[in-house]
């Protein structure tokens, strides 16, 4: 049988359940980990019930996939706070799995235009180009990490007419 990080692509779910739905594969999980408090980071809570969270998984051959996670209401007995689970590996108010995104990603990379991808997979044109610059950016910070110090001093020293100037730049914080 199927691990659910195999199936997923997401470590620390556990899941519950597959099956064809419409056309496509909805598959059920629930998040294994400890929950804690966002707000103060206590971990004594208060269930107040359960709320699903749907979200758009990357394709199965050329089946959609939807991701039905198992998520509680909770409220901490510390901060007296209320939220919803959060689920590590995904990002808040996201409908869609960072592999959902990734995929987009590369088949607009790859010459599918915004519009039929669109079409394609059941999103508006403009959620496909935000998925694209959010891409682009992802590489770029991580293959070009920024080389210019926090803090930077400038000295300048002036010699005679005929040796001219020299500036000096100096990172203040690594010395």
């Amino acid at each position: 049988m199927f691990s659910a990080e195999m199936v997923l692509g997401l470590p620390g779910y556990e899941l519950i359940e597959m099956g064809r739905e419409a056309g496509g594969v909805r598959l059920r999980a629930r998040h294994t980990g400890a929950v804690s408090c966002p707000y103060c980071g206590w971990q004594r809570l208060r269930s107040k019930g359960r709320c699903d969270r749907l979200m758009r998984h990357e394709d199965w051959d050329l089946r959609h996939c939807w991701i039905e996670l198992e998520a509680r209401e909770y409220v901490c007995r510390q901060c007296g706070r209320a939220f919803r689970q959060r689920f590590p590996g995904l990002r808040r108010w996201q409908r869609t799995s960072g592999a959902f995104q990734r995929c987009i990603f590369q088949w607009h990379l790859e010459g599918v235009n915004s519009s039929r991808l669109g079409r394609r997979e059941s999103v508006v044109a403009a959620t496909v180009e935000r998925y694209f610059q959010r891409g682009l950016k992802r590489p770029f910070w991580q293959w070009h990490p920024p080389r210019c110090p926090s803090v930077l001093g400038l000295a300048e020293h002036f010699f005679t007419r005929r040796q001219g100037y020299a500036t000096t730049l100096c990172d203040l914080v690594h010395h």
